[in-house]
């Protein structure tokens, strides 16, 4: 099943998420983990899936039963 960037995704407990880059793979969640957080980014490698997260809960991202990444923010240079 492809995901679709745009597509606003709900999980059990409110979380939600928004695809910002789709790919050929399905997201779901389960219970447990670390929780997530509002503005932070998962992706998943294989299907380069990249997801936002708009309502945080206390779940595990994951794209075909597979846990997704968090993203590290980008490294700007500095202005010395």
């Amino acid at each position: 099943m492809a995901t679709k960037a745009g597509e606003r995704l709900e999980f059990d407990g409110g979380v939600q998420v928004i695809v910002t880059k789709g790919g050929e793979a399905e997201i779901s969640a389960s219970s447990g983990g670390d929780g997530l957080k509002v503005g932070k980014r998962y992706q998943d490698e294989d299907s380069g899936i990249e997801v936002l997260v708009t309502k945080p809960g206390a779940v595990t991202l994951q794209c075909d039963g597979k846990d997704m990444a968090l993203q590290e923010p980008k490294k700007t240079k500095s202005a010395d």
